[in-house]
Order: structure tokens, then sequence, then C-alpha cells
């Protein structure tokens, strides 16, 4: 896996060109936004297709209602806001919308601590488990800008509501996992690296933070396993199932709320296999929020603080292989 620390964007960037592109290839794609258009990139499409960007100011349930009513009309509207807001706030409209199983494409932008400086009111850390919740919702949190337009061009073509879960913070680029778009498909889980002391289990942001680790650990004498999900719905049961059998060890890693989302849905899978086809027991810890709101303060500097990085992982590996020992 290498990656490329001289490309640093973040993934709201990769939307903001695959829309440019989608805007060009399909008439039918539409954008709506709560007064955010500089923020979740989408300034150039509302200037190249002006007649296709619905501005709808702060007012995230009539958006909703709006990009329901255009879905509903034929259109594939990309709905956009702060993650906070987007689920947070229309929920009702958006559970209605995917009781339909309308057309609808929700964009939840600066996910995680992408909103730091405006403090916890503005931190979305439960939209993944908000969104996995909802019959018939497609979820995917991409890892890097180029994953991000990948998934995003996607979601397009996807037919049924989906979630696209963006960040604010600029990552290096995974190169090996996104130079080829035919190697991304949605609800297939990416084999970052391959390993047999243990696994980790990622998704967006944290999967660069997952390689950082893995590489000290590597000069340990560790083997680690990384795979990244960048689709929590449909999930990739097999995936996780054939990792964690190998490695009898799993950490789960998301920037979001430690005891839902990604890692409810790996434990849950873990935890229903065991037996048929899982044959023995596995090691399990997470990383991520716990149970509590967020703070003010620059983005990476709240990662750094909440030891949502390869330093946190690190430390959270050693009590799992303190567990997996204790198992054997």
């Amino acid at each position: 896996m290498s990656i490329d620390v001289t490309k640093l964007q973040a993934t709201r960037d990769g939307f903001g060109q695959a829309m440019i592109e989608l805007g060009n290839e399909n008439p039918q794609v539409v954008a709506l936004c709560a007064d955010l258009r500089d923020s979740l990139r989408l300034a150039d499409f509302s200037k190249n297709f002006p007649d296709r960007y619905i501005e709808c100011g702060v007012a995230e349930q009539n958006m909703m209602s709006v990009g329901a009513g255009l879905a509903l009309g034929g259109k594939i509207p990309f709905i956009a806001s702060f993650a906070v807001f987007n689920p947070g706030r229309n929920l009702d409209q958006l559970r209605v919308a995917t009781y339909s199983q309308l057309n609808i494409k929700i964009v939840g932008g600066y996910a995680g601590f992408g909103n730091g400086g405006d403090g916890a009111t503005h931190q979305a850390f439960e939209d993944l488990a908000i969104m996995s919740a909802l019959p018939g919702m497609t979820v995917l949190a991409p890892a890097d800008a180029e994953q991000a337009k990948i998934l995003t061009k996607l979601a397009a073509k996807h037919i049924g509501p989906t979630y696209l879960r963006l960040g604010r913070l600029d990552l290096p680029t995974l190169s090996d996992i996104t130079e080829k778009e035919q190697s991304i498909k949605i609800g297939k889980a990416q084999l970052l690296r391959e390993g047999s002391d243990l696994s980790i289990f990622t998704t967006g942001a944290m999967a660069f933070a997952a390689l950082s680790a893995s590489a000290k650990l590597n000069q340990l004498g560790l083997s680690v396993e990384i795979i990244n999900f960048h689709t929590l719905k449909p999930f990739d049961c097999q995936a996780a199932i054939k990792s964690a059998q190998k490695t009898q060890a799993v950490l789960v890693a998301a920037e979001h709320d430690q005891r839902s989302g990604l890692a409810s849905i790996v434990s849950q899978t873990l935890a229903e296999s065991m037996g048929d086809p899982l044959v023995s027991p596995i090691a399990f810890a997470s990383l991520g929020i716990d149970n509590r709101f967020g703070e003010s303060g620059k983005n990476q500097d709240l990662l750094d603080k909440f030891e949502l990085n390869e330093f946190g992982i690190i430390k959270q590996i050693k009590l799992l292989l303190t567990k997996k020992k204790n198992l054997i």
C-alpha cells in the first residue's frame, strides 16, 4: 500500500470534483444545499449548472422535502449540509422519503470533528448509526478524496436512498486503492494490508491512521491486517468474518461513537457468526468517541486529544493483544 503525502485533499474535495463530472454527464443530477455551498464544494457546480442548483438556506427540513419531490419527478438530488443537521435535523422528512425508497442522495459534510471550531453542537458522531438504522439506506464513508469522487459517482448510479459521509480534514491519497475505479464497489470491503496477528477494521478518515500505525507495528514484528469498510450498509460480512477468523483479534477504529456505527455492525456480525462460520473466540476492541459529545478546537488537535490517531490505535492494540493471549 502506497500513500501519496504530496496530494492532500479532504473527502469533500473529491465530492465537489465528482459533482462537476456528474453535471456534465447526467442532466438529471441536481444539487441542494443549506447555505454551505463553499464548505461542501458545490460552488463550482452552482456556477456551471445554475438551473440545477437549489439554495435552500438554513432550512434542512424543507430542503429534504424539496429533494424528495425532485426524486419523485425523476431527478437525482444530492442533498447536502453538515452531517449534524443532515440527517440530524431533518430525520423526520428523511425517514418518510426512505420509507418510499426515493432515489435521494444525502450528503453529510464535516462529519466527526470536521466542524471543530463550532464545538459539540456542530459535530456529528451518531450519523452513521442513524443512517444504518434506516431500512433500505445505503451508507458510504470514503477514506480519501479520490475514493469520495468514485463513491459519489457510484451513488448517482445506485438506485435508492444513499448516504455519503464527508470530512473536512485534508488527507493523503491512498493511491493503491483509488487508482482504479473498478476496484471500488458499493458493498465490497477493501483489503488495504494483509496480516496475520490482528485485524483493524476502519472507515473514513481513520484508514490513514490505521496504515500509519501498522507501519510502526510492523517494525515491532507484528503483522497487521487492515480492511477499509467504505460501505457500512450493505455490510461486507464475509470480509469481516474471514479476517477475524484468521487473526482472532479485531480492532474497530472510526471517527464516530464507538458503541454504534461500524463498531456496532462489526460486533453484531461477529457475535452472530460464532460457532458457524467462526469457530474460534475473537478478541475485540473499539476506538472512537466514548459516549460523549465533542468540544471546540482545531480538527487535528481534537483527533489527537481523543486519541483518534496512530498512537491511539497502537495503544488499543496493546490491550487487544493481551485479550487475544488470554483467549488462547
